[in-house]
């Protein structure tokens, strides 16, 4: 497995930014592990509820729990009795399968008795779900999701997931009379895994994503052409990861579907990758620095309300499990915004606007790092936030303030750090690669130059991943000299080997 250090460091200046913060509103949720949350606005009054499975734990022993949550509004929720199965170590996803103009909801996973199950219930715009009897075998580690695949003009399934006769990837269709059949897709079967729908090709059907641990151990991410109901494997080269999350969106607003992944590779490292489509069939990584996790969840949404997508990102990384926010600077990048929302194992987290405010804010669940359980929901609030500088020490590892680098006349360098082979030659080793000092004429410009040369320089540099790169501004070059100094000196001193690029 590879391991990866990120390094922050001081400023010497401050610079104020707009910025979001997220607030706990203490919607006193039940906390759960092994879970999936989402917003579900069952009853159709305006107000996005909340819905959430998994396990939870308590003096009592072990339980397994499916639990709705009316919004009352005013930052209040209350738990609303339903006839749901209580499942954990599964997923849901709300359609309106049956075109009533009311929200279905079909849940897999694992049963408080072992069983692995799969129901449909009927929404009726109360919580008195009832349940179609559809005869869909039992998946569990896996995910759901409705679809119109044949663009016939009703909800279809993609399920995967394991079930007791092994690994399945599979699509349901909507026969339109309550019943379901199961095609002949041809995917491979995948437990750990994610089953995504996503027109990537913008020929107005859905294809299919495919990512998971197949029966024979080997961990693979395959994309599906739909060609009139078949599916083509289209050999694109995506990272096989398993214990993952995916999720489409157009985060480059350049009118097609760009695909983020995160999740455990074959060889045990664990990874965050981005892949910008590029409208010809094709796919190119980028490297906007997002934390490398598994067993959690990746979800698109405009959180600051700006015209692009943002990410919210949980999961467990390589020191310990974490809740991101990520904005979109519009210009390739993204910056972690600290939204200080609590991080979470075997977690799940989507965005919603409960508040109904105009924002995105965030439902989350899963396990902290100190072992609880957690289901709760953050309030979006925009602040006006400013650096505060920290002249306590030089060392690097000591200080921690966070700058945007939004200034063109100020000077920056950029840094990335990895344990690795960047070589090719078996050995690896601690590294720390540096950028000349520069200024820059727009957002991200020396990070940008820094992934080419780096690449350019050394080869593997794309198979270990990029790391993670900060960027640091100065108000005069001596300054920025002066960082870097101190930057590489702590390097050394650690037993890193320094490489600086120059161009």
């Amino acid at each position: 497995m590879y391991r990866f250090f990120f390094v922050f460091f001081a400023i010497i200046f401050s610079v104020s930014v707009k910025g979001q913060s997220f607030t706990d509103i203490k919607a006193g949720l039940t906390g759960v592990s092994e879970s999936a949350c989402n917003w579900i606005d069952y009853n159709e009054d305006g107000a996005p509820d909340i819905f959430v499975t998994g396990d939870f734990y308590n003096n009592s022993g072990h339980k397994v729990l499916t639990k709705l949550y009316k919004n009352l509004r005013n930052n209040r929720f209350a738990e609303v009795p339903t006839y749901v199965v209580n499942i954990n170590r599964g997923d849901f996803d709300w359609g309106d399968y049956n075109n009533d103009g009311i929200e279905d909801l079909f849940i897999t996973g694992e049963n408080s008795k072992g069983n692995v199950v799969s129901y449909l219930y009927k929404g009726n715009r109360t919580n008195q779900f009832s349940v179609v009897p559809v005869h869909i075998t039992g998946y569990r580690d896996g995910s759901v999701e409705w679809g119109d695949y044949d663009g016939d003009g009703d909800l279809d399934i993609l399920i995967v997931g394991d079930t007791k006769d092994g690994p399945q990837s599979s699509i349901y269709r909507n026969n339109r009379d309550n019943t379901f059949s199961k095609i002949k897709a041809g995917f491979p079967g995948v437990t750990y895994g994610t089953g995504r729908w996503c027109d990537y090709d913008n020929d107005g059907d859905l294809d299919v994503l495919i990512s998971g641990n197949e029966s024979s151990g080997i961990v693979f991410t395959a994309l599906y052409k739909n060609d009139k109901g078949s599916f083509i494997d289209q050999n694109i080269g995506f990272k096989g990861l398993k214990l993952n999350d995916a999720a489409w969106g157009d985060y480059d607003n350049d009118g097609d579907e760009d695909l983020v992944i995160v999740g455990e590779s074959q060889n045990g490292s664990v990874e965050s990758r981005l892949y910008r489509n590029n409208g010809t069939g094709g796919f190119s990584q980028v490297f906007p620095g997002f934390m490398n996790v598994r067993s959690g969840s990746v979800d698109w949404g405009d959180m600051d309300h700006d015209g692009d997508l943002d990410l919210l990102l949980t999961g467990e990384s390589a020191n310990g499990p974490v809740s991101k926010v990520y904005r979109n600077d519009r210009n390739g990048g993204f910056y972690d915004i600290h939204a200080d929302i609590t991080g979470l194992y075997m977690s799940d987290g989507r965005w919603g606007d409960y508040d109904n405010d105009g924002d995105l804010d965030a439902v989350v669940s899963g396990m902290s790092q100190n072992y609880q359980f957690i289901s709760r929901v953050y309030r979006n609030d925009p602040v006006h936030t400013d650096t505060v500088i920290d002249k306590s020490s030089e060392n690097i590892w000591n200080n921690t303030v966070v700058v945007y680098p939004g200034q063109k006349n100020i000077y920056y360098y950029v840094f990335a750090s990895c344990y690795c082979d960047f070589n090719g030659d078996g050995s690896e080793s601690y590294n720390v690669f540096f950028s000349p000092v520069k200024k820059q004429t727009r957002l991200h410009q020396l990070q940008e130059e820094f992934n080419r040369v780096i690449r350019k320089t050394f080869p593997n540099w794309v198979e270990f991943d990029q790391a993670y790169i900060i960027e640091n501004g100065f108000v005069t070059i001596a300054n920025a000299n002066e960082s870097k100094r101190i930057a590489i000196d702590e390097y050394k001193s650690s037993g890193f080997s320094v490489h600086e690029l120059n161009w």
